[in-house]
């Protein structure tokens, strides 16, 4: 009887092993990449495997980023799309069903310049019943040229530059294992927006700073809750930091969460860049008797509402104008900054001088080309009147010939009669 008990002990013990097993199994499904080298030389060739552990995987999309500053993607296969420094795969079953996959599909490169190379992925993935598999991802680094203390301090043109990097409080890399993000990262920005689907519950985030000694902690990208969440991401560095932020909406409902605008423009004026809804910052310079600006907004989403607020009272220098969108389920919200600037008295009379001598500049260049046209034209006049002349000449001449042959004819008759 004891060793019954035992036994069916162990045996609770081993299945309930197992289970906590195969839940961390799960829970640690990752991509991850391989490279054939991880120190290469200018011009030479690589390998970049992605794999993937614990998978059944029925259809994916997977995105791979690199510096194509110093790599150059040399692969030529189907279903592969080559962005900038952006690549795009997709993958999916021929039969429709799952297949365990751990090689996902290989990547080869050629190094065009020295410098440390980060690899990094984000992709959708999805089993045979359409559902959302998640995964964590990871970066690889690889090295170009060898490193060496006159290598790395070729990559500095003096001290300060040295000095500006260690200091840094930017991050040099920002991705998302989704696509749709708003804006495109730079460094400068710190406000960003998203839409995920209910099916998503966490997200992974690559963040790497400009700085080797700063510190990065990510918060708030796990647990995903229904409407809007926030995503911290601190940079950290000699007791100062910088904190960029994802705004994440999750909902099915996309069109109640849109926040872009259809139109953005300043009335007379014209702001830089041009509009696109993935772009948040702007800049516009106006005249130095403008006390306000009118902006002029109008929403992708006709439900959804617009706040414009920083546009009037203008001072000299720069103004900050924000314009928040709020969605039509009253949860998502977007800013847009137009930085004004507002020209003092001397930088409006420079600009009224530097508009009068573009102006002038012009004039001569049409003068130019008009006086150039009637060059062209007297020329033209002039080359057809000496045509007309020489052909008359001709015609006075062939008349001559004509009449001298002809008296020279009568001579002769004349002559004969006279002889006879």
């Amino acid at each position: 009887m004891k060793k019954k008990i035992i036994i069916i002990f162990n045996l609770i013990i081993t299945t309930i092993c197992l289970g906590f097993s195969s839940i961390s199994k799960a829970s640690n499904s990752e991509i991850f990449l391989q490279a054939s080298k991880n120190n290469i030389e200018i011009g030479e060739e690589f390998d970049i495997t992605i794999n993937t552990n614990n998978s059944n995987i029925a259809a994916y999309t997977i995105w791979i980023y690199f510096d194509n500053e110093k790599l150059e993607c040399i692969s030529e296969i189907d279903n592969l799309n080559i962005l900038d420094n952006k690549i795009v795969y997709t993958w999916f079953s021929d039969t429709g069903k799952n297949k365990e996959l751990s090689e996902l599909f290989s990547l080869k490169f050629k190094a065009k310049q020295n410098g440390i190379s980060t690899f990094s992925t984000a992709g959708e993935f999805y089993n045979e019943n359409g559902k959302k598999i998640n995964f964590e991802y990871n970066s690889l680094d690889i090295t170009i040229g060898k490193e060496s203390e006159e290598n790395n301090t070729s990559n500095f043109t003096n001290s300060e530059q040295l000095q500006k990097d260690v200091e840094s409080l930017n991050l040099d890399i920002m991705r998302v294992n989704q696509e749709g993000i708003s804006p495109d990262f730079n460094k400068n920005i710190t406000q960003y927006y998203l839409i995920v689907d209910e099916n998503t519950n966490k997200l992974n985030i690559t963040a790497i700073p400009e700085s080797s000694k700063a510190k990065v902690n990510i918060t708030g990208n796990e647990n995903l809750k229904n409407g809007l969440n926030v995503i911290k991401i601190t940079v950290t560095l000699n007791d100062k930091n910088k904190t960029y932020y994802i705004n994440v909406t999750k909902t099915n409902n996309t069109q109640s969460a849109n926040t872009n605008l259809e139109t953005l423009a300043v009335e007379n004026y014209i702001i830089e860049p041009n509009y696109q809804s993935n772009i948040t910052n702007y800049y516009v310079e106006v005249s130095n008797l403008e006390t306000f600006v009118n902006i002029l907004v109008i929403p992708e989403d006709s439900n959804a509402k617009v706040l414009i607020s920083g546009n009037e009272k203008l001072n000299f220098g720069t103004n900050n104008v924000t314009i928040t969108v709020t969605a039509s389920n009253g949860i998502t919200n977007k800013k847009y900054n137009v930085e004004v600037y507002k020209r003092n008295e001397e930088e409006e009379q420079n600009k009224k001088e530097e508009i009068k001598e573009n102006e002038q500049s012009l004039n001569n260049i049409l003068e130019s080309v008009e006086n150039d046209n009637i060059e062209t034209n007297i020329i033209g006049t002039n080359q057809e009147y000496e045509n007309e002349n020489n052909k008359n000449i001709i015609r006075i001449i062939v008349i001559c010939t004509i009449i001298a042959f002809m008296i020279f004819i009568g001579y002769v008759v004349i002559k004969k009669k006279t002889t006879h």
